[in-house]
């Protein structure tokens, strides 16, 4: 496979006292179709 266009690594998020994400790592590679979903409201931007 290619190198990412787009290459995230430990992506930690907490609301408060509420983690929503713990080392998250993540890479996006050309050509492909990445989707990312969930509720309305919970954080995907």
């Amino acid at each position: 496979m290619s190198a990412p266009i787009l290459s995230l690594r430990g992506i930690n998020k907490s609301f408060g006292p509420v983690h929503v994400l713990r080392n998250v790592d993540f890479d996006a590679h050309a050509g492909k179709v990445t989707a990312l979903v969930g509720d309305n409201g919970a954080g995907k931007s």
